[in-house]
């Protein structure tokens, strides 16, 4: 398949075609507010929102789906596109029967309170995977996403002829090849991939989750999170580049008229400075964002077993400190960390050691935690994380905080 994309890339090239005139953009979202004080105050119910057609229209061709007009016909009717656009629809439709169905089944019993009584949903070390989590918790009032990966922004595709277009889209196609295969984004080639094929940050990819989970993108904000814990916007053609920027994407459910929102800051959840981004520990202004959440539900998964370690203890405290419920695989919050007086823990699938590339790791709590009482143990019948290609090592943990 790969080839066959190069192949028409090279056609398109060949074709080429001239600029779309752009249209003119509706506003972005009609938000308050460099005068909020704390980070609950961004609850999306108190936002209207005024939808941005162009945005979703391009959303939307991204996701390989059905576009309003303002995208240029060209644009969709060469072969590239319906070449993309059919691919995107197999392994969509693929992952959905194999995957997505069996976890929505699954959340509606071992996820009912959640999803029942829904709240933020805390995600650290996300990626751009909003798929998932909106999977498990659909009703959640806002998203909290945090990871290494820039936020970028959604191409001027107006601005793009036919070639530029085409590469554009298999840059998105090929990003997105970890997930449809193995469920999780590997950060290291997210980071790589993002900056060599220009897709420009996750921003795209969220977008294009998003649309294919049936929501429409209604606007996108860009905002900077100040010291004393007001949010500064940022201009919407400009870049959330710096320490503590941040952006939002508002979203409505099909059949609904709820905007939501989802949020998204790139930032070191470690204890230590990496990377050039300052530690969380040294970062007052994204902590007291965190604690200033209302309790929320946590969940995580493919998190490189960081928050085993000690130097990533200050995102740890702040998840068991604010999460009402928690939901990870075995590269979360180490076992030993949850006080048996404080949760209610419920395990699920079957205890493996962690893949190869993370064998010095060795939660060997977790692992009595399995053999104690099997019987105890409830079954998992769909494949998340880094144990992908074997089914028999899968595993989830669900706590509850009980005081």
């Amino acid at each position: 398949m790969k080839y066959f994309f190069q192949l028409l890339l090279v056609l398109i090239v060949l074709d080429g075609c001239s600029n779309q005139a752009p249209n003119k953009k509706e506003s972005l979202p009609a938000v308050a507010t460099a005068n909020d004080t704390s980070a609950s105050k961004l609850a999306v119910q108190s936002r209207p929102v005024r939808p941005d057609s162009v945005l979703n229209d391009y959303s939307l061709f991204l996701a390989g789906m059905s576009t309003g007009n303002n995208v240029a016909p060209k644009l969709v009717k060469n072969n590239f596109y319906k070449k993309y656009r059919a691919e995107m629809d197999s392994n969509f439709a693929r992952i959905k029967h194999s995957r997505l169905n069996i976890m929505d089944e699954w959340a509606n019993g071992e996820l009912a309170a959640e999803r029942t009584n829904p709240t933020v949903l805390f995600y650290p070390f996300s990626g751009p995977d909003i798929l998932h989590a909106i999977t498990l918790y659909p009703n959640a009032t806002e998203y909290v996403m945090i990871a290494m990966e820039k936020p970028g922004d959604i191409p001027d595709i107006h601005k793009m002829d036919s070639a530029s277009s085409a590469y554009y889209l298999n840059s998105v196609y090929q990003s997105l090849q970890d997930i449809f295969q193995k469920s999780y984004f590997i950060t290291r080639k997210m980071i790589e991939d993002l900056q060599k094929v220009k897709v420009n940050g996750v921003a795209p990819l969220l977008c294009v989750f998003l649309e294919r989970t049936g929501h429409t993108v209604v606007a996108m904000k860009k905002n900077h999170l100040n010291d004393d814990g007001t949010t500064s916007v940022l201009a919407s053609d400009s870049l959330p580049n710096h320490v503590n920027d941040f952006i939002e994407i508002y979203f409505r459910t099909e059949g609904s008229d709820a905007v939501r929102k989802m949020v998204y800051f790139r930032a070191n959840l470690g204890d230590q400075d990496f990377s050039g981004l300052p530690s969380l520990k040294s970062n007052k202004t994204l902590q007291n964002y965190f604690n200033g959440l209302p309790d929320f539900y946590m969940y995580t998964k493919s998190a490189s077993y960081l928050m085993n370690y000690g130097t990533f203890s200050v995102i740890r405290d702040i998840c068991l400190n604010k999460s009402k419920s928690i939901l990870q695989d075995d590269t979360g919050i180490g076992f030993g960390y949850f006080e048996p007086n404080k949760w209610k823990i419920q395990l699920y699938g079957n205890f493996a050691k962690p893949v190869r590339d993370f064998k010095g790791i060795n939660d060997s709590k977790l692992e009595e935690a399995y053999k104690k009482d099997p019987s105890k143990v409830k079954s998992l019948k769909f494949s998340l994380g880094y144990h992908w290609g074997n089914k028999n090592d899968q595993n989830l943990m669900k706590a509850v905080r009980v005081k």
